[in-house]
């Protein structure tokens, strides 16, 4: 007796001294089974349990933003793909995962604004990440693939990098000669940034501060395209502003999604 109880010591002593990082994969797998039959509440904890032994790996940050995103928390899905931007090899789906959130966040303005309330029946077009790689006794270890990858977009007429310099150097001019309808029409139909109401609130605050203003030069630079296919694009700019009373430089992000041809802004955020 004695000694099957040594024998069960020895072996509970050998789990516990197993690291976590050895079934992160499996844990992995498991959270995005949870995911595909949403039960996002357990895919989380098990998501955040293998984040703590690998706090910067990119795939497990992105599944918990989708897990985000999915619960509605938009605003904090894009904050941690925003906050997990850096050189890493897999970045492109990071990039891919916030032109749909950003462009999804825009549409939902729209209908808050119009007290449909409808978002609970739409869905967001996300990748979950379908392989994590994880350092494990100096190996690099990779689950299976897990998750049917996205089709290919069939048109490829992306938005050019030219196209968008163009678009935005014609916004701002706009906005130095307080040409209000072209300014307006630059962006997305019943468009408005959070801090408003409705787009008639947002237009008419535009219109206050920027007749209030003289001599406003903007310049943009640094154009970066993140993310681009034949709808939507995300742009990362540098946008210097200077008037007679006050003067800025700040880093941007935008969607500029295709609509009917033309051009428009349907997301706007100024990173910190």
């Amino acid at each position: 007796m004695k000694t099957k109880s040594l024998i069960l010591f020895i072996f509970l002593s050998l789990c516990a001294n197993v690291s976590y990082s050895d079934i992160a994969p499996e844990k992995f797998n498991e959270s995005n089974e949870l995911i595909r039959i949403g039960n996002y509440k357990n895919a989380k904890n098990l998501l955040r349990k293998i984040l703590k032994e690998n706090p910067d790996n990119i795939q497990i940050i992105n599944n918990l933003a989708y897990i985000e995103a999915k619960t509605g928390n938009i605003d904090q899905a894009i904050l941690m793909l925003r906050n997990s931007i850096s050189k890493n090899k897999n970045i492109d789906i990071v990039y891919k995962n916030l032109t749909n959130l950003y462009a999804y966040q825009a549409n939902i303005l729209y209908e808050e604004a119009l007290s449909l309330q409808e978002s609970d029946k739409k869905d967001i077009n996300l990748l979950l990440s379908e392989n994590l790689n994880i350092q494990i006794n100096n190996k690099e270890i990779t689950t299976n693939n897990l998750i049917e990858k996205t089709p290919k977009i069939q048109n490829q007429n992306y938005i050019s990098k030219e196209d968008v310099k163009i678009f935005l150097e014609n916004w701002a001019n706009f906005w130095e000669e307080k040409n209000f309808e072209g300014y307006f029409n630059s962006y997305s139909e019943n468009y408005y940034s959070k801090k408003f109401k409705n787009n008639e609130s947002w237009k008419l605050d535009r219109q206050r501060k920027i007749k209030n203003k003289s001599n406003i030069n903007i310049k943009i630079s640094d154009i970066n395209i993140l993310i681009s296919n034949n709808i939507n694009t995300v742009v990362q700019f540098t946008q210097s502003y200077n008037s007679d009373s006050f003067s800025d430089v700040v880093k941007k992000h935008a969607t500029i999604s295709r609509i009917d041809n033309s051009f428009k802004i349907t997301g706007e955020f100024i990173l910190k």
